[in-house]
């Protein structure tokens, strides 16, 4: 299947942007009588571009219902899945980590947290990139020519946001104190980083992480659920059901009937171009 009719396409980020952004996508929902349904995983911020659509789209993100969409959408970090309803259209976006959020942009996304805004909000600059994208440039090289020249424009971000990503990702960091004390902060300290930079307390981040790693393992392999979640940390699957509808608001059993196609094969695109599930 080319390029051009397939569904869902991730691109990765060049070397000047790996430390700042996840990767680039495309998603082309069909247009359905009702409506189409389909839902993202909880995660980091991201900003996505309508570019093709029949009718407006909606999103309903934990017990907030965006609708419509803005055409061209900052999603702040969530904690929750979000389920959303198109009646057809495209979508480009790209993924922000943390210190791509304090290097580009700046400013405290605790106030974007669970929520959906128009761009312009966060960057009026904007605009250039819906420009670049209606003129017909490739949807890698505008997002990646519109954020490389914000790269500059700021002091260097902190750091130690590039520090705690990587305690985040790390297996191995089950604690706050052991994010603390790698981080040479206080516990008061490292929460107030978290949350300016992040959007969540280190509790829930730590939670948010443990969740995702153990629903990536159990929605690959679902034979093995058992070990996933011991390997995880979990202790059994009613501690592992609780942490599901805290994130997803229901079991992993009903969020795989409220998944759509998209959602699946978004998993396995993002995988082999990304080398990560979630």
């Amino acid at each position: 299947m080319g390029e051009a009719t397939t569904p869902i396409v991730y691109w990765a980020p060049g070397d000047e942007l790996a430390r700042y952004v996840t990767g680039f996508h495309r998603f082309s929902a069909p247009s359905m009588a009702g409506g189409y349904r389909d839902a993202f995983f909880p995660g980091g911020a991201s900003i996505r571009l309508t570019l093709e659509h029949d009718r407006d789209w909606s999103v309903r993100l934990g017990n907030r219902t965006f609708d419509p969409v803005p055409r061209d959408a900052f999603f702040g970090p969530s904690s929750s899945a979000s389920y959303l309803t198109t009646y057809g259209g495209t979508v480009v976006g790209v993924g922000l980590l943390p210190l791509g959020w304090a290097q580009l942009f700046g400013g405290d996304i605790a106030r974007y947290a669970n929520r959906i805004v128009p761009l312009a909000e966060v960057d009026a600059g904007g605009s250039t990139l819906r420009e670049a994208l209606e003129a017909g440039e490739p949807p890698q090289e505008a997002f990646t020519r519109w954020l490389t020249a914000r790269l500059h424009r700021r002091p260097p971000a902190d750091p130690r946001i590039e520090q705690l990503s990587a305690l985040l990702e790390d297996p191995a960091t089950t604690r706050i104190e052991m994010m603390a004390d790698a981080l040479q902060v206080t516990q008061r300290g490292l929460a107030a980083m978290t949350r300016f930079n992040f959007g969540f307390t280190p509790k829930l981040l730590l939670r948010r992480t443990r969740f995702m790693r153990a629903l990536s393992g159990v929605l690959i392999d679902p034979a093995r659920g058992s070990e996933v979640l011991d390997a995880t940390g979990y202790w059994d699957r009613s501690h592992f059901l609780r942490d599901s509808h805290l994130f997803l608001g229901c079991s992993v059993r009903d969020f795989q009937r409220r998944r759509g196609p998209l959602n699946q094969l978004a998993f396995t695109a993002r995988e082999e171009a990304l080398g990560s599930p979630v």
